[in-house]
């Protein structure tokens, strides 16, 4: 099986502690965590390379998933705009940014949680490593280079070796991903080469 590892390396990015300090939406951090749950569920599945019990393919799993739930994303931005870190916990806040990056099918609405997140990650309420991510995630799903370089594809013999799928000036894109707190590129794209490998090795 020879998949695109971007999801896989995502688990970690935005990684967060059990909330420990009063959010002023506990009901809501519940949902988002539960649905973070679902939504990966398929993705580590694919990942150990293991097959669902109940022979469904896996990669439409996740496409349900997604399309489940996208109404509810949407329900919660207009109830409350970008669920940050005071509203929900810093887990929860980054699971709904994983939900949103997930959200290929609907680019308007990235685009609108990328300009509500930008505000919230100034107040230190929302993660400058997930917003760079989604603003890749935007920019590819608009035909338009990468920031930060996060999005990638597998070129090279073999499995191949991960490069961004496009790039903004190259020469300064350490620059950017270190202000938004970020490893450098090449550390990053080891990372997923090595998920990638990880992900399609033979059993």
């Amino acid at each position: 099986m020879k998949r695109l590892a971007v999801l896989a390396a995502l688990w970690g990015v935005g990684a967060a502690t059990a909330q420990t300090t009063p959010v002023l939406y506990p009901k809501l951090s519940k949902t988002l965590d539960s649905l973070a749950y679902v939504d990966q569920w398929p993705m580590q599945q694919l990942f150990k390379q293991l097959p669902d019990s109940a022979g469904r393919h896996l990669e439409q799993v996740e496409k349900e998933n997604y399309a489940r739930h996208q109404p509810v994303l949407e329900k919660i931005v207009r109830q409350i705009g970008y669920p940050g870190f005071r509203q929900v916990g810093e887990k929860s806040s980054n699971n709904f940014w994983l939900l949103v990056q997930h959200a290929d099918a609907h680019p308007a609405f990235q685009r609108q949680v990328l300009g509500l997140m930008l505000p919230e990650v100034k107040r230190q309420n929302a993660s400058a490593v997930n917003y760079a991510y989604l603003t890749d995630r935007v920019a590819l799903n608009a035909g338009q280079p990468l920031e930060y370089g996060t999005q990638v594809e597998y070129k090279g013999p073999g499995l191949g070796k991960a490069v961004p799928r496009s790039l903004r000036d190259p020469k300064n894109v350490d620059k950017r991903r270190a202000a938004m707190g970020m490893e450098p590129l090449q550390q990053y794209l080891d990372r997923m080469s090595a998920s990638h490998e990880q992900m399609n090795k033979p059993k």
